[in-house]
């Protein structure tokens, strides 16, 4: 599985002051970039350093800079220049990095593609806190796949408090952007009590009481 981000503007800019690429376009969100995203620079021609790879640290919520982990640190270089910026390639763990799992009521839809149904009963996220869009805050984290089964980190808590009350039907785990519209970047499964995607203790989410999920294993193909 992988996902193409990429961006290319000459409102790009590289600030060596907290590491940063900053776009006076206001793009990055909208482009796609989010924390975890392992990216290319390139097109930096008064600092050519600049043209590294580096790790997305966070986003700003207007899309005007990330905060970048380079390979070599950046230097100042003001807007002008095409730059282009892309990630690719991703793997399944990178693109759900820090995502949320929203438990819904009623049956799951027969595609991931389509809207979600029902009333959100749970937002999960780590030790119950709220995620931010192009923030690693509280996200939902994996560990490495281990014999192609990847699996929820175990030091993490994933829990929330009941947003509402009702029988949870299924789940949908969005990525970091948390898109709750069609077609969005997500994956869905049914909620039960055994033989589901997701077994709960009991389907029964109250108002208001903490619901824990302790396991989230998630089995990849070979190819």
């Amino acid at each position: 599985m992988g996902v193409q981000v990429t961006i290319t503007a000459s409102t790009l800019a590289a600030v060596a002051a907290g590491q940063k690429i900053t776009d006076s376009g206001n793009g990055l969100l909208a482009a796609g970039f989010l924390p975890g995203m392992l990216i290319t620079i390139s097109g930096f021609t008064g600092e050519a350093t600049n043209n590294t790879i580096a790790v997305v640290t966070s986003v700003a919520s207007d899309g005007s800079e990330m905060v970048v982990d380079p390979a070599v640190a950046l230097l100042d270089d003001p807007a002008g220049e095409e730059v282009t910026i892309t990630a690719e390639a991703q793997s399944f763990k990178d693109i759900f990095a820090y995502g949320v799992m929203c438990i819904y009521t009623g049956s799951q839809p027969a595609s991931a593609d389509v809207a979600p149904t029902g009333t959100e009963l749970l937002r999960i996220s780590k030790s119950a806190g709220t995620v931010t869009k192009g923030t690693a805050t509280n996200g939902l984290e994996f560990d490495d796949p281990v014999a192609g089964v990847l699996g929820k980190k175990d030091a993490d808590t994933w829990s929330d408090v009941g947003l509402a009350t009702g029988t949870a039907g299924w789940f949908r785990f969005y990525a970091n952007d948390i898109d709750v519209t069609a077609g969005a970047l997500c994956f869905d499964g049914a909620v039960g009590t055994s033989g589901a995607e997701l077994n709960l203790s009991s389907t029964s989410i109250v108002l208001a009481a903490t619901t824990t999920i302790d396991e989230f294993e998630i089995t990849l193909p070979a190819s």
